[in-house]
């Protein structure tokens, strides 16, 4: 039995390890793990180890944030109707409930719009800004927008004074609007561009305070603990694919803690159906149960329920919405496994599997699913993945990447034959006629050879460090919870112990294997998602593993979760 992935171990820096754990107290194997996450400096270590909200940057360093606090401030004065145009998914719900619960809080008129993901799509549309024309005089969008210059005049013909906010790549021409709040624009003096869509809002939430401020607005008004919203922007951050670093480490470290307290009706109902009350939540708790039934709704056209969820101040309407998601999110799963299979087949029957990307496209495919299944496929696959849905004479899709491609520059270079397309490096969205599936096909795997090369890539798993059992102590695991929450851009620490006694195995949950290791005098348990057909398993192994603590008859414990293993090399 031979490893499934290639180790790629991080450089050995005895003596820079040894420095970092004098300097800030901890043990080398943590001190080698935060070398590896490119961190050597004190300065930024210590901002690392210690992300506290006063390390925030200011909100001023947004361009135009003056000029979308003016008028906001403006509405206020006069009354207005202000509109939030959202997105469908997490980040975008995120976002627009915080928009909607800060403006309210001010004493604004605040209406809200999710658009429909299966008969709308992504972004602004025509049709929804001539409804909310009739009814409003300002409409900030969150988590969308940088794309829709010609959406954006439409608005502007119509009446309606539009402010922007996005995180998503900015287009050479930007859609005319009051503001633009988007850290990614070129001429944008704030220092860190990668907040998720909710970390914008929250900022322009923070300006528009500051603002009020200034002026006295708050003399005789309470004013807006904005701290009290961090468990949505934790959510929104988490969800999407945006690095753990920075800015976002800050507001994710933060608001996990506001999360696992939230008096939100809506979090606390979300929190019971996942069965989370009363308990802390890690960041894996928000990725893969809280976060995918918010998405469930938007993926099955019902945005507006889990908008609803995180808007509602009725504890009996969040249980019921939250119990509804709950099925949604059921549902959702079923249609995955379809299309994982329906996949598969085209793999195989068409001969796909040795493309340098997979383009594949089902009619009966639900567009609101593609993207998951698409992930799915990157990961076991190895290589881009673009999945397509052909109804009504269009064709949708939704395309995920891995590490080495940047899939916005790819489509950006395939742009001919796509109607729409929009995203970033990791996930991306775009629209084609069907007949150019094929010359889409065959550009977008032109693309990726030319980027990747024609040589088959085995995965690479990234080693932290090799380690015997008797280094992962309690010692270890106080300090390895420091460096938490991990994700993109922090990702999990990965271990080595190499020559391990594999003492037991048994299969837990019909599908997952448990192991009992021995190494140095020490033995631990480790789990193996998925791997039951492994047993038994016996011998002498080199086992790679992330280390976690799995909160457990009311403690953290630790457990490691087996990542690759293969017989022990002599």
């Amino acid at each position: 039995m031979r490893r499934r992935q290639r180790w790629r171990p991080y450089p050995s820096q005895p003596e820079l390890v040894r420095d970092v754990s004098r300097r800030h107290q901890v043990p080398e194997l943590v001190a080698q793990i935060l070398l590896n996450r490119g961190l050597a400096q004190a300065g930024e270590i210590d901002s690392f180890l210690d992300p506290s909200l006063n390390r925030l940057l200011p909100p001023g360093g947004l361009q135009d944030l003056p000029s979308a606090a003016a008028r906001l401030v403006q509405a206020l004065e006069k009354g207005e109707t202000i509109a939030i145009y959202g997105d469908y998914d997490v980040d975008g719900l995120t976002a627009t409930a915080l928009l909607r619960h800060f403006l309210e809080s001010l004493g604004a008129a605040v209406i809200s719009y999710i658009p429909n993901r299966l008969n709308q799509g992504y972004g602004l549309h025509e049709s929804a800004l001539s409804e909310l024309a009739r009814r409003a005089q300002v409409v900030v969008t969150v988590d969308c927008g940088i794309s829709n210059a010609s959406e954006a005049r439409v608005a502007r013909d119509l009446g309606l004074d539009v402010i922007i906010t996005d995180h998503h790549e900015v287009p050479a021409t930007l859609p005319p609007a009051i503001a633009i709040l988007n850290p990614k624009r070129p001429d944008c003096g704030y220092a860190f561009k990668e907040l998720a869509g909710v970390g914008v809002a929250l900022n322009l939430a923070l300006g528009l305070r500051a603002y009020l401020r200034e002026m006295g607005w708050f003399a005789r008004r309470p004013e807006p603990n904005l701290k009290a919203y961090l468990d949505l922007v934790a959510l929104g951050t988490a969800a999407d694919v945006v690095p753990l670093a920075g800015v976002n480490r800050i507001l994710v470290s933060q608001g996990l803690k506001v999360l696992a307290k939230s008096r939100r009706p809506g979090i606390e109902a979300l929190k019971a159906v996942t069965h989370l009350e009363d308990r802390p939540v890690s960041l894996r708790e928000v990725v893969f149960r809280l976060a995918p039934r918010l998405n469930a709704a938007g993926r099955m056209g019902q945005a507006q329920a889990a908008l609803e969820l995180l808007l509602t101040e009725d504890r009996d309407k969040a249980r019921l919405l939250a119990g509804a998601l709950d099925r949604l999110n059921r549902e959702r799963q079923s249609l995955e496994a379809k299309i994982i299979r329906d996949a598969e087949t085209q793999i195989l029957q068409q001969g796909f599997g040795n493309r340098p990307a997979l383009v594949l496209a089902g009619e009966d495919w639900h567009p609101g699913v593609i993207g998951i299944v698409a992930a799915k496929l990157a990961e076991r696959f190895f290589r881009p993945v673009a999945l397509l849905t052909l109804k009504n004479g269009v064709g949708r899709g939704s395309a995920r990447s891995v590490e080495a491609f940047d899939l916005y520059k790819g489509l950006t270079s395939c742009q001919e034959h796509l109607l729409q397309f929009g995203g970033h490096a990791a996930a991306a969205g775009f629209t084609l006629a069907p007949d150019r599936v094929g010359d889409f096909r065959q550009a977008f795997e032109a693309t990726v050879l030319q980027e990747l090369g024609s040589e088959p890539k085995r995965p690479e798993l990234a080693v932290d460090a090799v380690v015997t059992l008797a280094e992962l102590d309690d010692e270890f695991f106080f300090h390895l919870d420091r460096l938490r929450p991990f994700g993109q851009g922090n990702p999990e620490p990965v271990l080595a112990c190499l020559s391990a006694q594999l003492v037991d195995s048994w299969v837990v949950g019909e599908k997952h294997l448990k192991l009992k290791l021995a190494s140095e005098g020490r033995i631990m348990t480790a789990i193996a998602f998925d791997q039951a057909s492994l047993h038994p398993l016996r011998g002498c192994y080199d086992v790679a593993f992330g280390t976690r603590l799995n909160f457990f008859q009311g403690r953290n414990q630790p457990e490691l979760r087996v990542l690759d293993l293969g017989k022990a090399v002599s």
